[in-house]
């Protein structure tokens, strides 16, 4: 028997769902962070809106979806083709979002569903290639090194964050110019955002989140007059072997499977195919 339940509490949600998201960690690091950062701001007093979702048929985990409102809503894997039953509860109960992202086969499967039912018709805005790594091949020395973001950065991180946002991001999730300053205050304070910095200038920058166990590199910006130096590349290539270092099991990141310039250095760096990922955003019908 088919049943949806839903849970505001990610530490009630991931006892039901942890074995079956924690076997595919990599494709389901998103979903894992936001329920783990939301479970760090509950022990910290704060609140953290999430809605998590999951469909089960007879107790057995099917899918599931997490939101951050009002973020985008990530899926997890499928464990069957079927999961009509998730999309139309969802529907029924008036969930808004501006996009949907998950494993392309199952985004794919919400997003016929959903335009039958909700009148809205998702555009698929990005293929993404999930990869995974776990050792790094450092790419061939650059000038500069990789330095942490200090509160003296804010500003350059802020503006950096902004233009990220303008050309990698749909309309729907590029950030205002306020929310780039506390989402720049909130990695810099979190020792998150890195750049590559020629005499101590910063030339390009990446940032790390993720889970205990993975650590995710995102946000990797280089500036118009700064590209073509392979700033980028030891950005990345040096913060994933410092996350390693430390201990982290292994490093993934999402690229835009268009890009084959960024996909080619992924790859360079050590990075290998682990998965496919698709972000659908919603338009009126």
């Amino acid at each position: 028997m088919l049943q949806v339940a839903f849970q505001s509490n990610p530490r009630d949600f991931l006892d039901r769902c942890r074995a079956f998201l924690e076997k595919d960690e990599i494709e389901h690091n998103l979903i894992l962070t936001l329920c783990q950062n939301a479970e760090r701001k509950h022990a910290r007093g704060e609140d953290a809106d999430i809605r998590c979702v999951i469909l089960t048929d007879s107790g057995e985990f099917v899918v599931a979806a997490v939101q951050t409102p009002p973020h985008n809503l990530a899926l997890s894997k499928s464990a069957r083709p079927d999961i009509d039953q998730l999309v139309e509860t969802l529907v029924k109960n008036k969930f808004t979002f501006p996009g949907i992202v998950g494993p392309s086969d199952v985004t794919s499967a919400f997003a016929e569903k959903w335009t039958e039912l909700a009148g809205q018709q998702p555009i698929e805005y990005m293929d993404q290639i999930i990869y995974s790594l776990k050792s790094v091949l450092l790419p061939p020395p650059v000038e500069g090194a990789l330095r942490f973001a200090g509160p003296d950065d804010v500003k350059i991180v802020t503006e950096w964050i902004s233009a990220f946002s303008k050309s990698s991001l749909p309309k729907a999730e590029q950030i205002s110019a306020k929310d780039a300053k506390l989402q720049a205050e909130e990695l810099v304070s979190g020792g998150r955002m890195a750049f590559w910095a020629v005499n101590g200038k910063p030339v390009a920058q990446a940032s790390v989140s993720g889970t205990d166990t993975i650590a995710r590199i995102n946000r990797v910006y280089t500036p118009p007059e700064n590209r073509g130096h392979g700033y980028a590349s030891a950005a990345v290539a040096h913060l994933s072997k410092l996350q390693l270092d430390q201990g982290k099991e292994m490093c993934c990141l999402y690229a835009d499977a268009r890009n084959t310039k960024a996909n080619s250095i992924y790859r360079k760096i050590g990075y290998e195919f682990a998965g496919r990922s698709s972000l659908y955003v919603l338009e009126k019908a």
